[in-house]
């Protein structure tokens, strides 16, 4: 199956306000979301013009506007910029936020080469994208200024299969072709497309190790400075109600994570992969 930008589109304008609230009303999150914003904040600098690419309803748009970047949001769902614009209002940040734009990450040709300080893409953006996440990173490095820091995060393959025996996934082992574009016995790929028509994704998308994601860039001419993930500890199937409860429990998890995030012997095993890279001068 195809990139299908419509079917992204009507599926993140249905899922509506719960794209922004998922990253506060859990503690897995939470989790996310503080540890991607520890990796950004480490190469961010102040006035540094910033694109968010694929920045759904404007969380990380609004924080960054407030570590005072100058933000350009774009989101391929016309319902996630509509929330994103109200959230911007709310925190008072309308003018750092540059630009609020509808954007596919494959084909960004209003934007003029080399225009962004960072540039971010973040989430599961360069999952959907599928077979063309090649045109999606060679468009983001384009739009950002040579040697500049490029952060991106997508679908973790290693970590998505971690949860095999977490979540007792009987039929998934037993129909795994029914779910995957991989045949269980043939070499496990760096790379693997979910099947369309399964139950088990909740969109048709891509997972990836951290190995492929690095090559890749480093074969579009960018040198990856940094590689990390989100949630190596946590997962999103369990509510964690007694952590959750205990505010000292919930800071030493948070710690636990971002402590976590960038070890050689987990970036493969959390939710998300994170890289970043310098592009090419």
């Amino acid at each position: 199956m195809s990139y299908s930008p419509e079917d992204v589109r009507r599926y993140y304008d249905e899922y509506g306000d719960k794209e922004w609230t998922r990253l506060e009303s859990s503690l897995h999150g939470r989790i996310q979301f503080e540890t991607t914003i520890s990796i950004v904040a480490t190469y961010l600098k102040d006035g540094d013009y910033v694109l968010d690419a694929g920045g759904g309803p404007g969380r990380y748009a609004v924080w960054l506007a407030r570590r005072g970047a100058d933000v350009y949001l774009g989101d391929i769902s016309d319902e996630q910029l509509r929330i994103a614009r109200t959230k911007i209002e709310e925190a008072g940040v309308e003018a750092s936020v540059k630009m609020v734009k509808r954007l596919d990450i494959c084909d960004m040709e209003d934007i003029p080469d080399h225009t962004f300080d960072m540039v971010l893409c973040l989430g599961g953006a360069l999952s959907y994208v599928r077979e063309r996440h090649v045109d999606a990173c060679a468009e983001l490095i384009r739009v950002a200024k040579p040697g500049s820091h490029l952060v991106i995060s997508a679908m973790s393959l290693l970590g998505t299969f971690h949860l095999i025996s977490t979540l007792d996934a009987a039929d998934f082992l037993e129909n795994i072709e029914d779910h995957v574009e991989w045949a269980l016995g043939s070499t496990f790929p760096d790379i693997i497309y979910s099947k369309p028509g399964s139950p088990e994704w909740h969109a048709p998308m891509t997972l990836y190790t951290s190995t492929y994601l690095r090559g890749l860039l480093e074969e579009m001419g960018c040198n990856v400075v940094e590689t990390a993930a989100t949630n190596t500890i946590t997962s999103g199937e369990f509510k964690l109600p007694r952590i959750t409860e205990s505010p000292e429990a919930v800071k030493a998890l948070i710690m636990l994570e971002k402590s976590f995030c960038s070890h050689p012997g987990v970036t493969d095993m959390g939710q998300h992969i994170l890289v970043v890279a310098r592009t090419p001068t």
